[in-house]
């Protein structure tokens, strides 16, 4: 006879702790305990029940708990705070549908922006945080709009010959420009409707 191992992922929030900080998992009936990542979080029965979690470096891991009623998981968040209040910052001010993870030191932001608005402001945000990356993208739908805006800004700044394009959902620059100075003009231009887009601009 074959039996199945029920794996149960609780639906609560991460357990959050600092580096160096603890906190009490009562669990009962636990009889085994496993953490995937043993460098960010130490887990040690302290008593009928209960588990000491420590932080210990940042990152995210998840702790495996054998019980009576099958087998459970808890994520647990190790932060100085910073990517806590980046969070409720960026759920504030941008956009409340954007993620925010650590991984081996650094915070990545993913999600998709409805705007160019967001995604400027989400550019002001984190400027200067070298250790936030970006994997957000914009909807699709806005795409169109925000070629149109860069061209316009082309047009302005005397470089007719260079052009944005929306294909599918890339932005791609094309045509050519008259020399390293303006090349760089115009990426300037680019990065600041969409750092994201695909240049291939050639000089004359």
């Amino acid at each position: 006879m074959t039996f199945a191992l029920l794996t149960l992922v609780l639906a609560v929030e991460p357990m959050r702790l600092a580096p160096g900080t603890q906190e009490v998992l009562r669990v009962p009936s636990v009889t085994r305990v496993a953490v995937a990542e043993p460098g960010i979080a130490d887990v040690t029965p302290t008593g009928r029940g209960e588990l000491l979690v420590v932080g210990k470096a940042q990152g995210r891991t998840t702790i495996t708990l054998w019980t009576a009623s099958g087998v459970q998981t808890r994520q647990v968040v190790v932060d100085d705070g910073h990517a806590t209040e980046l969070t409720r910052r960026l759920h504030e001010l941008v956009s409340p549908t954007l993620k925010v993870e650590q991984f081996n030191g650094a915070i990545v932001i993913d999600g998709t922006l409805d705007s160019i608005e967001e995604y400027h402001r989400l550019k002001t945000l984190v400027e200067g945080e070298a250790q936030v990356k970006l994997l957000v993208r914009l909807n699709p739908r806005v795409l169109p709009m925000v070629a149109e805006q860069m061209n316009a800004a082309f047009k302005k700044q005397g470089l007719a010959l260079a052009h944005a394009n929306c294909v599918g959902q890339t932005i791609f620059l094309d045509g050519s420009v008259a020399d390293e100075r303006e090349l760089q003009k115009a990426m300037l231009i680019a990065n600041a409707y969409y750092g994201a887009a695909k240049g291939s601009l050639s000089l004359q």
